[in-house]
């Protein structure tokens, strides 16, 4: 059982990652409702397992890959930038949007499959995610090669850690909910969207600059 305790650490230092999902979560429990944020964070949970897969099977070559060639954290700042711009379009194609959210829990019925994909795409295209699982093979694979099964059992220990303290963030966002007016929602909208923008430039030049 002690094999597993680093597992729940890492689940934590994972939840609370400062980040594009970190703050989505957020805004989408407050904007959306609890069940589009749970769903939404299905999908991150989904890219968590490609993720894992990918770095199950390659490990150091992909990392080595990754630390050397600026041109993937280019790709990722690429890639978060242009999803907080389709978001921008998306909110100024349409400015009623704002008087279109409901703190009534009984009127929500967010889109279960568009949440999700959601989800998956912004964590999928975030690289540090990927290199998160490549250290974490890498560093606790070798003690479970007699027993592989057990390096399964410590990603699921994690991501069920991760997915257990997010739900808790989610319905603590959940509890602000209803003091919040439409304009503050929007505002937080729009800031999360701006922390991902910058998040993807600060990628970009940073790639550029190596």
């Amino acid at each position: 059982m002690t094999d597993f305790l680093p597992a729940i650490f890492l689940g934590i230092i994972l939840s609370f990652t400062i980040g594009p999902v970190f703050f989505t979560i957020l805004e989408i429990s407050v904007t959306k409702g609890f069940k589009a944020a749970v769903f939404f964070n299905v999908g991150v949970v989904f890219s968590e397992i490609v993720f894992f897969a990918i770095a199950y099977a390659s490990t150091s070559s992909l990392l080595e890959s990754i630390q050397e060639n600026p041109s993937w954290k280019v790709l990722g700042g690429v890639l978060l930038s242009f999803y907080a711009g389709i978001t921008f379009l998306g909110m100024y194609q349409n400015k009623e949007e704002a008087n279109q959210y409901s703190f009534d829990p009984k009127s929500e019925s967010p889109n279960i499959i568009k949440n999700m994909i959601r989800g998956f795409l912004l964590n999928i295209i975030n690289f540090a995610v990927l290199v998160f699982w490549i250290l974490v093979v890498a560093n606790y694979g070798p003690g479970f090669q007699d027993t592989e099964y057990k390096m399964v059992m410590f990603f699921l220990v994690i991501v069920g850690t991760y997915f257990s303290i997010d739900l808790g963030k989610i319905y603590l966002a959940q509890q602000l909910k209803s003091s919040l007016t439409k304009n503050i929602i929007k505002k937080i909208k729009i800031a999360v969207n701006v922390i991902i923008l910058i998040i993807g430039i600060v990628l970009i030049f940073k790639g550029f600059l190596e």
